[in-house]
């Protein structure tokens, strides 16, 4: 709990034998354990995904960030440990505020349940623990998001006002539903751009990342971005230009946007667009064509259907 100086502890006692699951906080903090319910980082070890890309859990170099130890414990830029208890949690609330223990938040608190404040979970370095492993850190050191003072928490974990703990005064703090990014289709539509121009019988493309803090797709290589291009000319029988039905497609592109595999990151290069990049494409326009649509469709798994992507 995180109650302001002076107020009562919001907390029955410390659990006997400690904290050793999410669920004993949900108590006290309702609202944040829903968020964390429904976030990935819940399913971080259970989920189809994650199986199916672990092989049933034999990558075992993936374990330690989807089940780590208490992030405070093995310290906050240290390379995560995987631990034995819990693993079915996940990410679980443990993982990042659990330090001898006590639950540690932003502010600290008077409660039984909280110790020291924890300052650095306000800032990226509480993300790198796990999301350094796919250069997603060094991305978003060299972007100017950074530079400007940006945090991952910024876009990843919206401003609410509300008691962080039952019984507690109303303030601002974070949501735990740290969806965002691919999984929220406005965000997506404030980090990328496409613009198309024609000149001669060239057709240029043009996809920027103009608002994310690292490369886009991020991190992982099974996310995808597709770009489909499609040029029409008019049918010779048409009675009416300005309806599809009346055009015919000539010509069709796609260029994919991903990160490679991890383990073949220096074989496969990587189509991803980095923090303020356009990526240009050209391709030919045909005689006679008059008619030109582009998509961007984002997939979180690329064998997603083209007609269920974002």
């Amino acid at each position: 709990a995180e109650s302001g100086p002076g107020e009562r502890p919001l907390a029955p006692g410390l659990p006997v034998g400690g904290f050793t699951s999410s669920r004993q906080c949900q108590e006290c903090h309702p609202a944040i354990y829903r968020e964390w319910e429904a976030d990935e980082h819940a399913t971080a070890w259970t989920g189809e995904n994650f199986l199916t890309y672990t092989e049933q859990y034999r990558q075992v170099e993936c374990l330690s960030c989807h089940a780590p130890k208490p992030m405070l414990e093995v310290g906050i830029m240290k390379e995560p440990q995987v631990r034995e208890e819990q693993r079915g949690e996940g990410v679980s609330c443990l993982s990042c505020h659990l330090k001898g223990g006590k639950a540690h938040g932003t502010l600290g608190s008077h409660s039984v349940c909280s110790g020291t404040p924890e300052p650095d979970l306000k800032t990226s370095q509480a993300c790198f623990h796990c999301h350094s492993t796919h250069n997603l850190f060094k991305e978003y050191l060299a972007s100017g998001q950074y530079k400007q003072g940006l945090q991952c928490q910024d876009c990843h974990m919206k401003s609410v006002e509300r008691p962080v703990a039952v019984g507690g005064p109303a303030r601002k703090t974070r949501s735990h539903l740290m969806h965002g990014g691919g999984h929220d289709v406005e965000t997506l539509k404030k980090v990328l751009t496409l613009e198309l121009a024609a000149a001669g019988a060239e057709l240029k493309v043009t996809v920027a990342n103009i608002g994310a803090a690292h490369g886009v797709p991020g991190e992982i290589n099974n996310r995808v971005i597709r770009l489909e291009v499609s040029i029409f000319a008019p049918r010779a029988d048409a009675q009416d230009p300005k309806t599809n039905a009346d055009y015919d497609e000539v010509e069709a592109y796609e260029y994919l946007f991903r990160a490679p595999p991890r383990k073949a990151r220096n074989i496969i290069p990587s189509t991803q667009l980095l923090p303020g990049q356009p990526k240009v494409l050209t391709f030919p326009l045909p005689p006679k064509s008059s008619k030109v649509v582009a998509k961007l469709q984002y997939k979180l798994e690329p064998f997603i259907l083209h007609d269920n992507a974002v």
